[in-house]
């Protein structure tokens, strides 16, 4: 059984080591992602505090992890390249940010169904714009992202990183 459910603080040690590995894993394939600190448990703290954290379960074990942030990211505001899509909504937008799964289910394809139920989340909670970036060497998470459904939009500058570009996507929620 697989399910998607609100990390709590005594998740903490499994989503480090789940983003660690992440970590490893992109620099194994030569992705300048998350090699400078970032995310850090801190973050994670600061995610579950505001319940934006996520943590994927299968078979009782925690396998992935993502947050799902409901404010006005400052990097977004920023598109080259492109634009936004425009979306008639009272809340600007939902970002999936941090999203990872442990090294144990590589290659099982749950990255898709991971990333369906953090979707199916933010509509739940009232989402109708959907965004997410990742590093343009990603190309495993930009096939996932757009696997998903969503779409190219353009480039943003993360800041403080050594490597601060990232194609930008946006999924529009009917």
């Amino acid at each position: 059984m697989m399910y998607l459910r609100k990390a709590v603080f005594s998740d903490l040690p499994r989503i480090s080591a789940i983003i660690d590995g992440a970590k490893a894993a992109l620099k194994e394939r030569g992705v300048n992602q998350w090699q400078a600190g970032d995310p850090s448990e801190s973050q994670f703290e600061n995610d579950i505090r505001q319940e934006y954290c996520y943590i994927l379960i299968k078979d009782d074990t925690i396998v992935g992890v993502a947050s799902i942030v409901d404010t006005v990211d400052d990097g977004y505001s920023a598109i080259t390249n492109g634009d936004w899509q425009s979306v008639a909504s009272s809340h600007p937008y939902y970002s999936i940010h941090r999203m990872a799964l442990d090294g144990s289910v590589r290659g099982q394809h749950l990255a898709h169904q991971f990333m369906t139920l953090l979707i199916t989340a933010a509509s739940i909670d009232g989402a109708h714009d959907v965004r997410i970036d990742t590093h343009p060497d990603n190309l495993a998470m930009q096939h996932v992202i757009q696997k998903a459904g969503f779409t190219y939009c353009g480039d943003i500058l993360i800041a403080d990183d050594p490597s601060p570009k990232r194609f930008a996507y946006q999924l529009v929620l009917k």
